[in-house]
């Protein structure tokens, strides 16, 4: 099959450049009235500066759950990937995220880790711009199945990590 240059293609996905910018509806190949083009073109200016505007002065946040308040701190804890599947020799990685109330990221707490088997390594066990990220190593015993867990604590809050770990398959 030969390979059709862009403009031989039909695509549902309207963008800012080629043929939306002269007003062309790709769909259909009849020309947008000036006034829907640049309805399109407002409309995604606004979605981009919502989205920007809206991650001004925090760094990245991580979704889910949130667990707390810590005793005394007043901190709560949020945990990202709550659950993972890795074979034995993979080493994923874990960010534990510490924030006020105000859902503010906050520095300088102290985040201690207790897994099951194996280790978790961090480059520090406080809080660097809200967030502690370590590496998970799964013990070297063998490929059997099993889950391993790891408990991230703050003051008082504990969040469980659980880790499938599963046989390492090839040639398939």
């Amino acid at each position: 099959m030969p390979l059709l240059p862009a403009v031989d293609l039909v695509s549902p996905i309207l963008t800012i450049s080629g043929n939306l910018v002269h007003g062309y509806n790709m769909i259909s190949a009849k020309p947008l009235p000036p006034f829907v083009a640049g309805m399109l073109v407002c409309l995604g200016w606004l979605a981009w500066s919502v989205a920007l505007s809206a991650s001004q002065g925090r760094g990245p946040q991580l979704s889910g759950h949130r667990y707390g308040p810590t005793t005394p701190g007043g901190y709560y804890v949020r945990v990202e990937p709550r659950t993972v599947t890795m074979v034995h020799t993979q080493r994923p990685q874990l960010t534990v995220a510490v924030e006020n109330a105000t859902g503010q990221p906050v520095e300088d707490v102290l985040v201690t880790f207790t897994p099951s088997e194996g280790t978790f390594t961090t480059s520090s066990s406080r809080t660097r711009g809200g967030t502690v990220v370590g590496t998970f190593v799964a013990a070297a015993s063998s490929d059997s199945p099993r889950t391993a867990f790891l408990v991230a604590a703050v003051e008082d809050v504990e969040v469980t990590i659980f880790i499938d770990i599963v046989p390492a398959v090839f040639g398939r």
